[in-house]
């Protein structure tokens, strides 16, 4: 399961790390660190696709190990493509791709309205 924090409590902005430790050694680095694609998933979607992954994206055997129905299975995947494949290779227009967030619930309408105002 995921648990890191993604989202600010207080005001559900996106937080942004900005500082690592080691307790072994007790060092500190700060700065501004990205978040890799995958971070982005929720653990719902994590777990999908670590059984999409192990049954080598046959998704007969997806439906199986998930006991979900063949397009509850595409839609799940269709999800973790928005999230994960950027617009470019998808060829959607970058505002389809805000809009599956928001529906994946990986994104808040606050969210994108500042990824849009930011382009």
């Amino acid at each position: 399961m995921n648990k890191r924090l993604k989202a600010c409590p207080a005001c559900n902005a996106t937080l942004e790390i900005t500082e690592y430790h080691c307790p072994s050694c007790n060092t500190t680095i700060q700065g501004h660190f990205s978040i890799d694609d995958f971070s982005a998933l929720s653990a719902a979607q994590a777990e999908f696709v670590k059984v999409f992954v192990c049954c080598s994206g046959n998704i007969k055997e997806v439906e199986k190990a998930l006991r979900i129905s063949y397009p509850t299975v595409k839609n799940r995947l269709a999800q973790v493509q928005a999230i994960l494949c950027k617009a470019t290779k998808t060829g959607k227009h970058p505002s389809e791709e805000i809009l599956a967030r928001i529906e994946a619930g990986t994104l808040s309408v606050d969210e994108a309205i500042r990824k849009i105002k930011g382009r």
